[in-house]
C-alpha cells in the first residue's frame, strides 16, 4: 500500500521515520522519541498526541508543528482533548475517533484523506493562472517552502488533506499515543491569510472523508 504515499514526500518520510524507530513491543515507544531527530521535512506537519482509550479521543498534545497550527487554528502543545474538540465539530470528531479506534486495533500506520470544498466568495472568479499556482501551493503544503500570497478563495477551491497516523506505545504494550502527519494541497485560488475555515468547517464548506487504508 506504499503507493498511497507516492508523490507526497512528507508522508513518505513520516512512514519511513516510524519504520526506522526501535520497536520493543512491535510498535515504537513514545518515550524513545527524540524530537530533535524527527526529519525536518516532517516537523511542520506533525502532531503527537495521547489517545484517551475510553472514547478513542485525542488527548494531550505532546508536539504540534507550525503548519498544523497555521491551517487548523491555534493548537498549542499541552492542549487537552476538550480544548481540541472545541476547535472542531461533531462530524470531524467522529471521524477522528473511528480513525484512532482502527489504529489501536491494527497497530500499524494508516492513511486517510479528507476533501474540503470551499464556497465561492461574492464576486470571486477563477483566474487563468490558477492552475499554475496550484502546483506551487501543493509544493508548499508538502514541504518547507512558504506559499506565495494568493487572491481570496474563489469558486472551485478544493483543499485536500492527506494524513498518515502512526501508532506509539507509552511504557506498555498497547497503543497509547499517535503521530499524525498531515499535508494540504489546494486546487484553485487561496488567500494567504490563515487559518483556513476547515476546523470547524465554516458555513458552506462541504467535507468528505475517505476510508482508512494501511500503508506499512
Amino acid at each position: 500500500m506504499a503507493m498511497l504515499l507516492d508523490g507526497n514526500p512528507v508522508l513518505q518520510a513520516a512512514r519511513d521515520y516510524w519504520c526506522g524507530l526501535p520497536k520493543p513491543v512491535n510498535i515504537p515507544d513514545f518515550r524513545l522519541i527524540d524530537p530533535l531527530a524527527i526529519p525536518r521535512i516532517i516537523l511542520p506537519h506533525v502532531m503527537i498526541a495521547e489517545i484517551t482509550r475510553g472514547n478513542f479521543d485525542l488527548g494531550q498534545l505532546r508536539l504540534c508543528g507550525h503548519e498544523i497550527a497555521r491551517w487548523f487554528r491555534d493548537m498549542p502543545e499541552g492542549m487537552s482533548a476538550r480544548d481540541f474538540a472545541a476547535l472542531t465539530d461533531d462530524a470531524y470528531m467522529r471521524h477522528m475517533r473511528d480513525l484512532l479506534a482502527e489504529l489501536i486495533q491494527r497497530r500499524r500506520p494508516l492513511y486517510c484523506q479528507s476533501v474540503y470544498t470551499l464556497p465561492p466568495e461574492p464576486g470571486a472568479a477563477m483566474a487563468p493562472a490558477a492552475a499554475a499556482r496550484t502546483a506551487a501551493n501543493r509544493g508548499a503544503a508538502r514541504g518547507d517552502a512558504v506559499a506565495v500570497a494568493e487572491p481570496p478563495a474563489a469558486a472551485g477551491t478544493v483543499v485536500t488533506a492527506e494524513r498518515v497516523v502512526l501508532p506509539l506505545a507509552d511504557g506498555g504494550v498497547s497503543v497509547e499515543c499517535v503521530i499524525m502527519v498531515e499535508t494540504l494541497s489546494v486546487t484553485g485560488l487561496l488567500a494567504e491569510a490563515a487559518p483556513l475555515p476547515l476546523l470547524p468547517p465554516a458555513a458552506g464548506v462541504a467535507v468528505s472523508h475517505g476510508p482508512f487504508e494501511p500503508v506499512a
